[in-house]
């Protein structure tokens, strides 16, 4: 099995930062020797059996054309994440969406180097930001609707 490099072309240009490169993939590998893990209903991950490589040449990946393509489709993320938070009895904090999106935009846009995207770069650090704020609101308004009370 091969680990491969991607190049995401996000709006237009190839984003070398903001957490979105190299983004290895799990490709070439030997059919019977693989399986995906049942639990990942989004961006699936496969379990191998035996070693793994990692190819040095990217794929170019033309990911999204438009900031409103880019939310619809973090939008349906956003809600398998809640899902999946739900089952694992996560239970946000009351400053949970606040704090998170903050945190998100710090690792993206400083950890993650983001600034070096150029405007590319800040515009999906707040887009991840608008993410994070969306899971966690949603998870804690799912909380509030079965009656739990959020820890605080």
């Amino acid at each position: 099995m091969y680990w491969v490099p991607r190049h995401n072309i996000i709006f237009g240009k190839v984003i070398l930062h903001t957490g979105w490169y190299p983004d290895f993939q799990p490709r070439l590998f030997r059919r019977g020797f693989a399986s995906f893990d049942p639990a990942r209903v989004v961006h699936e991950l496969p379990v191998f059996e035996g070693g793994a490589g990692h190819l040095q040449s990217p794929l170019i990946h033309f990911n999204y054309e438009s900031v409103s393509e880019f939310l619809a489709k973090q939008m349906r993320y956003a809600d398998l994440d809640v899902q999946r938070l739900r089952e694992e009895g996560v239970r946000p904090r009351f400053w949970a969406p606040v704090l998170q999106p903050l945190r998100q935009f710090r690792w993206r846009f400083f950890g993650l180097q983001g600034y070096r995207d150029g405007g590319h770069g800040l515009l999906l650090s707040v887009l991840m930001t608008y993410y994070d704020f969306q899971v966690y609101w949603r998870l804690r308004k799912a909380v509030q609707a079965q009656g739990d009370t959020a820890r605080g």
